[in-house]
């Protein structure tokens, strides 16, 4: 079975996706023991001293985060799109560092707020990874509070959204993302 991998575990294994034995009826503990048999270097990544699976190691089964729907040891379903997804985050200019063909930009969403913008940006295939992160096939974003924008006596606030990533990606999610954000807020 295939397996998308972010961030810094893919220059570990070498791409985005990787092809495994582990499959339908396997659990996912051994999809991950697969992955350390094959790279042993991934295992500090993914575990802690003690042998435990990190707790910012977002494992997702069909965009909903296998922690929640039965563990490590719940059997792959046949239907399984498997994304891992390691920690991510950083402070500004930070979002992509050490990718390479990597686009970086900021865009101003007045009058759409910042839980709409991510609801906006899941709509359009990101998965919130940690609070405000979003990441996609291609791209990811951090989503801020816009600083207030002042017309006069009137106040609008919205959202700051950093992206990075691949420019095509970029391209392909700009253009779903504009059609909902062009209706500001609505």
């Amino acid at each position: 079975m295939n397996v998308r991998l972010y961030a810094t575990l893919r220059p570990i294994v070498g791409g985005a996706v990787v092809s495994l034995d582990t499959g339908p009826g396997d659990t996912f503990r051994d999809l991950i023991d697969e992955l350390v048999l094959r790279w042993p270097e991934i295992k500090p990544e993914l575990y802690d001293r003690e042998g435990n699976l990190r707790n910012n190691i977002h494992i997702f089964l069909n965009g909903r985060d296998v922690r929640y729907l039965g563990g490590l040891d719940m059997p792959i379903p046949e239907d399984a799109e498997v994304r891992i997804f390691p920690p991510v985050g950083g402070g500004s200019g930070d979002l992509a560092a050490g990718e390479p063909d990597t686009t970086q930009m900021t865009h101003d969403y007045y009058g759409v707020p910042d839980w709409l913008m991510k609801d906006y940006l899941t709509s359009v295939g990101a998965v919130e990874t940690e609070e405000n992160f979003m990441v996609a096939d291609g791209w990811q974003a951090r989503v801020t509070k816009a600083k207030p924008n002042h017309i006069g006596s009137l106040v609008i606030g919205g959202s700051t959204v950093h992206f990075s990533g691949d420019q095509d990606a970029l391209d392909a999610m700009f253009e779903k993302l504009h059609w909902k954000t062009l209706r500001g807020g609505g």
